[in-house]
C-alpha cells in the first residue's frame, strides 16, 4: 500500500514544492529449500530406535524423555508421516503441535517481513532571468520494521533438536525438554532508521558557453535494531505451551556475547553523518556539442549486521560506504540528428564499499576499499528519418585496492596447506585452525589429537563414541590445500587457547595453532569486483513504416552481450561467469496519431539459459551454488490507449 502527495507553487521567479510518501509492506514467501524430494530410508534405523526407546523397550532410556519426540515427528510409527516443524513466532513448532506431514522428510525455508515508513520532502528553487540560480531543500524519512524473519525448517533439525535435548535434560537429571528453536530463525523484532538531509545547489553561467554547478548535502542517518538468532539454542520442556522463550532454562541463551550477561536479544544502535557535494563545468563548443567534466561524493549510509548463530568473527556493524567520482565526457550532434555520439570516462574511488556473503545462514555485510575506471560509447544513427540504430559500448576495470584480507566461504582454509577445515558435528557450521609457524605435519596433529579426546568422551559434556575420523585430504582437483576432518568447533577453539595444556596437549607443542571461527582470511588485494564484466556491447534496429492513412508498423530487433566476471569477490574459476548474449524482437502497430498500440514481442529469442550471477550458500546447507540464468525465452503481446 503506497500513498503519495505534492503540492507546486510559483511564486514569481521562486517556485516551491512539498511532496510526501507513505508505504506499508507486508511480505511472505517459501520454497523447496533444497528443491528435491527427501529420502527417507536413510532416517529408517533412527526412527526405528526412537520409536522403541519412546516406548520403553531400551534400558537406561525412559520413555517419558523420548515418547514427546515420536509423538511430535513420528505420530503414527516409524513407519508412518514424518512432520516437520512449521514456522511459528513462539518457537515450538512440532514439539507445539505447529507440523506439517508428509511421507518423506520436509526441508523449505521461509522469509517474512512487515515494515511501514513515510517521507517529504520540500524544494525551493530560482528562475532568475540572471547568470545565477539556486535550489535549497531538505528531506525526512522514518521507517519502521516490526517484523523480519528467515527461517530454515527441516525434519533433520526436529530430529536432532528433540533428540539432544532429550539426552542433555536426562543427563542432567532435567525433565524432559527439547532444544528450541526446532528451527533455524534469524529474527529482526524491531528496526527503525530515521534520516533526513539538507541540500543545496547553485547555478551560474560564467558566459554563453561555459556554467559551473556546485552542491553541498548533510546527511544523517540513525538506526536502532533489536534482533536475535536462534537453532536449537536452549533447553525447553516438553511441557511448555505458551513460548518457547517462556522455558525456565532460557537463562542459558545469550543473543548477544559481545554484552555482559545473556540477554533475549541483541541490541544495538548506529549513527552515521556525512558531508557530499558535487561539481560540474559544461562548456557548450555549438549548440550540437558540449564538453562536461565533473566530481561527485557519495555516500551510502551504514548498518548493522544480524546476529548469528553460532557466533562467528564477524563485524556488527559496517561502515557508510563513500565514492569520489570523476567524470569527463561530450554529447554531441551531428548531421542535423544524423548521428548522435556521447562519449564518456570515469573514475571511482571507492571508501568501504559494501559488499554481502553467506555466514550461518544470514547476509552479512563487509567493507572494502575499491577503484573503478572505465569509458562508455553511446550512439543514435538515423540514416533517414524511417531508420534508427543504436550502439552502445562500455569498458569496466575493477579492483580491490591495499592488502584486503577476508574468509572464503568456499576455502575455510585460505589456501594453506598447514590448515584443517573442520566440519562441526553439532551445528553443521564449518571453523579452521593453522599452523602458527606453516607446520602442516603439526597442525594435523593437533587436530587428531583432539579427536581422539572427543572418541574417548574425555570433553565435559561430550559423550564417547563419536567415532570421529583422522584429518583427510581433499580431492586432487578440488583446488582446496588443506585438509578436512569433523570435529566440535568450541572443542578445539579451547584447545588451540590452551584449555588441555594441563592434560598434556599444549598448541606450542605442535608449532603453535590458531583458531579461525568464520574460516582462514586471505589477501584478495587485485582481486575484481563481483559482478562487474568487463565488456559490454549492444545493439538495435528498428524501420518504420509509415502508411497513407496515418498508422505506422515498426518491427525491432535487439542484441545485447555482456562479458566475463565473477560472482564472487573471491575470483577464481569457480566464481567465473562466462560472457553470454541476448537477442529480443517485437513489432508495434501504431494507430493514428499515435492513439494507440498493439505489440508482439519475444524475448530470449535462442532461448539461452546463460548463467548471468551466483553467490554460495552457508556451509550448514552443503556451500552449494545458487546460480541466476537468463529468464526463458518469452513471447507475447500488448496494447495500450492514449485518451
Amino acid at each position: 500500500m503506497t500513498f503519495q502527495g505534492k503540492i507546486e507553487h510559483d511564486f514569481g521567479p521562486i517556485s516551491a514544492q512539498l511532496s510526501g510518501t507513505y508505504q506499508k509492506v507486508k511480505l511472505d514467501s517459501r520454497q523447496d529449500y533444497n528443491n528435491n524430494i527427501g529420502r527417507r530410508d536413510g532416517y529408517a534405523p533412527a526412527l526405528n530406535t526412537l520409536a522403541a526407546a519412546a516406548a520403553g523397550l531400551i534400558p537406561g532410556l525412559p520413555a517419558s524423555y523420548f515418547a514427546p519426540i515420536a509423538a511430535a515427528i513420528i505420530p503414527n510409527g516409524p513407519n508412518g508421516v514424518l512432520c516437520t516443524s512449521d514456522t511459528d513466532t513462539i518457537g515450538l513448532g512440532a514439539f507445539g503441535g505447529n507440523s506439517n506431514c508428509a511421507t518423506t522428510p520436509l526441508q523449505y525455508d521461509r522469509s517474512n517481513q512487515e515494515n511501514s515508513s513515510w517521507s517529504a520532502e520540500a524544494i525551493i528553487s530560482s528562475d532568475f532571468d540572471g547568470p545565477f540560480n539556486f535550489l535549497v531543500g531538505g528531506i525526512y524519512a522514518d521507517y519502521h520494521l516490526t517484523e523480519n524473519s528467515y527461517y530454515v525448517n527441516a525434519f533433520a533439525i526436529d530430529y536432532v533438536a528433540g533428540l539432544l535435548g532429550s539426552f542433555t535434560a536426562l543427563g542432567g537429571g532435567l525433565p524432559p525438554a527439547f532444544l528450541g528453536t526446532p528451527y533455524f530463525r534469524n529474527n529482526t523484532d524491531d528496526l527503525t532508521v530515521k534520516s533526513y538531509g539538507l541540500f543545496g545547489e547553485v547555478y551560474f553561467d560564467i558566459s554563453d558557453k561555459l556554467k559551473l554547478t556546485g552542491g553541498l548535502r548533510y546527511n544523517n542517518d540513525k538506526k536502532n535494531v533489536q534482533a536475535r538468532s536462534t537453532l536449537a539454542s536452549f533447553l525447553v520442556p516438553y511441557s511448555q505451551t505458551t513460548n518457547a522463550f517462556d522455558s525456565p532454562y532460557v537463562g542459558s541463551f545469550d543473543a548477544d556475547p559481545g554484552t555482559p550477561g545473556n540477554q533475549i536479544f541483541q541490541n544495538r544502535q548506529v549513527k552515521f553523518n556525512e558531508i557530499t557535494g558535487r561539481a560540474v563545468l559544461d562548456y557548450k563548443i555549438t549548440d550540437d556539442n558540449l564538453l562536461y567534466v565533473s566530481y561527485a561524493r557519495g555516500y551510502k549510509s551504514g548498518g548493522l549486521n544480524p546476529p548469528l548463530q553460532p557466533i562467528f568473527a564477524v563485524p556488527e556493524s559496517f561502515l557508510p560506504e563513500q565514492v569520489d567520482a570523476f567524470e569527463i565526457g561530450s554529447k554531441n550532434t551531428f548531421g542535423d540528428g544524423a548521428l548522435q555520439l556521447n562519449l564518456t570516462a570515469f573514475y571511482y574511488k571507492y571508501k568501504n564499499l559494501q559488499l554481502s556473503k553467506i555466514v550461518a545462514r544470514t547476509a552479512v555485510n563487509e567493507n572494502i576499499d575499491a577503484d573503478i575506471y572505465g569509458a562508455e560509447v553511446e550512439a543514435i544513427v538515423r540514416p533517414d528519418p524511417d531508420w534508427t540504430i543504436n550502439l552502445g559500448f562500455s569498458y569496466l576495470h575493477t579492483e580491490v585496492k591495499g592488502d584486503t584480507f577476508n574468509s572464503d566461504p568456499r576455502d575455510f582454509g585460505g589456501g594453506r596447506s598447514d590448515a584443517v577445515i573442520i566440519k562441526d558435528i553439532t551445528n553443521a557450521s564449518n571453523c579452521a585452525v593453522a599452523s602458527g609457524s606453516g607446520n602442516a605435519a603439526g597442525v594435523n596433529s593437533f587436530v587428531n589429537t583432539i579427536t581422539t579426546v572427543i572418541n574417548a568422551g574425555l570433553v565435559p559434556g561430550v559423550a564417547a563414541g563419536a567415532n570421529l575420523q583422522p584429518t583427510t585430504s581433499f580431492p586432487a582437483n578440488g583446488g582446496i590445500a588443506s585438509t578436512g576432518a569433523f570435529g566440535i568447533c568450541s572443542v578445539l577453539e579451547a584447545a588451540a587457547a590452551g584449555a588441555f595444556a594441563g592434560a598434556g596437549i599444549d598448541p606450542a607443542a605442535f608449532g603453535g595453532i590458531e583458531y579461525f571461527a568464520a574460516g582462514v582470511p586471505k589477501n584478495i588485494r587485485g582481486n575484481q569486483l563481483p559482478q562487474a564484466p568487463q565488456y559490454k556491447f549492444s545493439a538495435g534496429v528498428q524501420y518504420t513504416m509509415n502508411f497513407d492513412n496515418g498508422m505506422s508498423l515498426v518491427p525491432r530487433v535487439d542484441l545485447a552481450y555482456t562479458g566475463e566476471s565473477f560472482g564472487s569477490i573471491f575470483n577464481g574459476n569457480v566464481n567465473r561467469i562466462k560472457g553470454y548474449a541476448q537477442a529480443n524482437a517485437q513489432i508495434q502497430l501504431n494507430g493514428t496519431d499515435d492513439r494507440w498500440y498493439i505489440r508482439g514481442f519475444v524475448q530470449n529469442i535462442f532461448d539461452s539459459n546463460s548463467e548471468t550471477g551466483l553467490y554460495v550458500t552457508d556451509q550448514s546447507s552443503g556451500l552449494y551454488t545458487n546460480v541466476f540464468t537468463l529468464e526463458p525465452r518469452r513471447y507475447g503481446i500488448g496494447a495500450g490507449f492514449k485518451f
